[in-house]
């Protein structure tokens, strides 16, 4: 039998790594973009690991070293992607033996949760990770953006906004946005430069307050009389309107605009129609790398008095995770949790796999629910008591990665 072998990729196995991916995701490179992928192959940013047989890749990933906001906290977040396998190898198990190595490599880095976009939800699913966020995907034509215009004119116009060539103002915007929701990337320059310009070509348009503060952004294209808006970034109500009569100004020339917002969006009560496109696009998935580390740096809802509950986890490829743990949440918000070691005799509050206590912890489901599902189980007061402990923060992401 041939020696299996899982390692770090190294510069010399760039040109496996492009083929075996290229292959597997079905899309061809251009010269320019497999060199684009050669410099950034060896990045800080990112490491891969892979299964040989020989000298032979089988399966890879990649891990990216992000910081994603949750409930208004930075936290260090390992994103996985490019997961693949060559055909002839696959239904070995090297995927799982990948996905076991990650999760050790995130835990060691103090990576306390993990994304990825999956290519299927339910092969994902069992590995641990869960869905944690859906968006609102739009489609008007003109006569919407007509409407739009109609009321925006009777109202007082306040600040600009206008195309900006360059991403510097748009970065503390964002951050600014971002922090309102559970999951959005933190983006430096390079990101935004790197990944930002090369997914989200067009145009920029910036809203500035009349002081010159700058409190939105769109971020869009137009092609074919189409326009897609590829991120709107509004921190004030008034960025907001007035990005949306910059949008609505280009009715002349548009058939069609597209875009997407976060699940709890409220745009069809801007316009005088609401009968327009709309669908809920599951999209990102989500699981806690190391409960114990997550929770110490999980900001609850703060209240009149401190919680206690008994958890019970069950996680079979994370087996730190697994076990009872005892959950104290002070009046702050603050958490302390404490692994019970003799817990045979003890009747947890709640039992849940970590999966489902991902998407809890991201209020991108109730307890509530998860228990019509079969996917928790405990005491009813306690179960209430710890949803109330829980932000309300809406999941969102405007990334891909």
């Amino acid at each position: 039998m041939s020696d299996i072998i899982l390692r770090k990729l190294i510069v010399s196995d760039f040109e496996q790594s492009v083929n075996l991916a290229s292959y597997s995701f079905q899309y061809p490179l251009s010269p320019e973009q497999i060199e684009e992928r050669r410099d950034r192959f060896d990045s800080d940013l990112e490491d891969r690991y892979g299964v040989f047989e020989e000298d032979e890749l089988c399966a890879q990933a990649s891990l990216l070293h992000l910081n994603i906001h949750v409930g208004g906290k930075l936290m260090k977040m390992g994103g996985v992607a490019g997961v693949c396998t060559a055909p002839e190898q696959r239904r070995n198990g090297y995927v799982a033996t990948i996905i076991e190595k990650l999760l050790q490599e995130m835990r060691s880095n103090g990576e306390t949760i993990s994304m990825l976009h999956p290519f299927s939800f339910a092969f994902y699913r069992k590995y641990g990770w869960e869905t944690y966020i859906e968006y609102k995907r739009y489609e008007m034509n003109s006569e919407h953006l007509t409407s739009i215009l109609r009321k925006e004119r009777l109202r007082e116009r306040i600040g600009k906004v206008s195309r900006v060539n360059n991403y510097d103002e748009l970065l503390p915007v964002y951050e600014c946005y971002a922090a309102k929701f559970n999951g959005m990337l933190q983006r430096d320059l390079d990101w935004w430069k790197k990944r930002i310009a090369t997914r989200k070509t067009g145009f920029k348009a910036i809203y500035r307050s009349d002081e010159g503060k700058a409190e939105g952004y769109v971020l869009y294209n137009i092609i074919n009389n189409v326009m897609t808006i590829h991120e709107l970034v509004a921190v004030t109500a008034n960025a907001e309107n007035e990005l949306w009569y910059f949008i609505a100004q280009h009715d002349s020339m548009l058939e069609v605009v597209k875009w997407t917002a976060p699940s709890d969006d409220t745009f069809t009560f801007r316009i005088d129609n609401p009968r327009l496109k709309q669908e809920i696009v599951p999209y990102f998935m989500a699981r806690i790398v190391d409960f114990e580390s997550f929770i110490s740096l999980y900001p609850f809802v703060t209240a009149d008095h401190s919680d206690t509950f008994t958890i019970e986890i069950t996680d079979e490829y994370a087996t730190w995770n697994a076990g009872v743990f005892k959950l104290h949440i002070e009046t702050d918000g603050v958490a302390h949790v404490e692994r019970l070691i003799e817990a045979e005799d003890i009747e947890s509050d709640l039992k849940i796999d970590i999966g489902a206590l991902t998407a809890t912890l991201l209020n991108y489901q109730k307890l509530e629910a998860l228990k019509k599902f079969g996917r928790i189980s405990g005491n009813k007061a306690k179960v209430n008591r710890f949803q109330n402990r829980i932000s309300e923060q809406t999941s969102y992401l405007s990334d891909f990665f």
